[in-house]
């Protein structure tokens, strides 16, 4: 028995939660599959898995030996790494995360362009907005937009993430304009629910930083749907420039109070800390940045996909 494959086998078996799964990872049979557990479980002479018709679930020495193995199996591929990448050329699955919105518009679009380029890339996109752990979930790459915790993770930057308060003219014209930050409580406010962070917005008043926690009318935990109330009229929101730039530009929405306004939060590529980043990491990154940068398309009205 090959110890090393074994363990990948019980580690996939384990990440995929069934032995069909492993062997559709590992592109091997289930028959083979099973062989491999039932060697390794022989040779250590212990249960590591569960298993009954319905479900697989790690023995308590199994969890522990599925740490080590994980660990084992990483500094294997990083010593792989570290002697290939110097004329490697980027290939293998790519597993990537990015937040909803910014996935939809400025991730999945550039996909195409980025697998012509290394034909030899396969990019995984998961889409979603909670904080992943990259190691434990064996993702490559998150895209973040937030002030970064210090973490083990690297992180680079991508672009520069402008916000600004917008409206419909058709709000502005029934409603007004307000002309100092004090007046927003005289307009209809829309935002994320209460406790959200996103909701203190960040303003320089007479050089004075000032912060304001907006209430609204109207709350959403979705960005695209505080969008579309805005457009149809509903009212003021903070919003990110690349959600909102090519309405901006096009005069669909308008920005308001954009002298007082101070929000950045930039956009970053954030990755397991390694002495050896993979080609196809170092690849789709680099790709990120000469899309993005240095100036974003959504902020200048160069082409790109609004």
């Amino acid at each position: 028995m090959d110890t090393l494959t074994a363990m990948s086998v019980f580690a996939a078996v384990v990440e995929n939660n069934s032995l069909a799964g492993a062997a559709r990872a590992k592109n091997i049979s289930p028959s083979v599959v099973s062989k491999q557990l039932a060697a390794l479980e022989d040779r250590l002479g212990v249960r590591l898995l569960n298993r009954t018709t319905r479900r697989i679930s790690l023995t308590e020495v199994g969890s522990a030996y599925y740490d080590r193995c994980k660990r084992i199996l990483a500094d294997v591929d990083e010593a792989e790494v570290a002697v290939s990448q110097s004329h490697a050329a980027p290939r293998g699955r790519l597993k990537i995360t990015a937040p909803t919105t910014f996935a939809h518009r400025h991730v999945a679009p550039h996909l195409p362009s980025f697998i012509a380029r290394f034909p030899d890339v396969e990019v995984q996109l998961l889409v979603n907005d909670r904080i992943v752990d990259l190691v434990d979930e064996g993702i490559d790459l998150a895209i973040r937009i937030s002030v970064l915790k210090d973490s083990s993770l690297i992180a680079r930057k991508l672009a520069n993430n402008v916000r600004s308060i917008v409206a419909a003219p058709e709000y502005l014209a029934r409603h007004g304009r307000p002309h100092v930050p004090d007046e927003l409580t005289q307009h209809t406010l829309l935002t994320y629910p209460p406790g959200n962070q996103i909701n203190d917005w960040h303003f320089m008043v007479g050089g004075t930083e000032t912060v304001i926690r907006a209430k609204g009318a109207i709350m959403t935990s979705n960005g695209d749907s505080i969008l579309k109330a805005v457009q149809a009229g509903g009212g003021l929101a903070m919003l990110p420039s690349f959600m909102t730039g090519e309405h901006i530009k096009s005069g669909r929405l308008i920005e308001v109070l954009s002298e007082f306004v101070r929000e950045d939060v930039p956009i970053y590529a954030v990755y397991p800390s390694s002495r050896h980043l993979s080609p196809k990491v170092r690849a789709f990154v680099d790709f990120l940045i000469e899309t993005y940068g240095p100036q974003p398309y959504w902020m200048t009205g160069r082409e790109g996909t609004p």
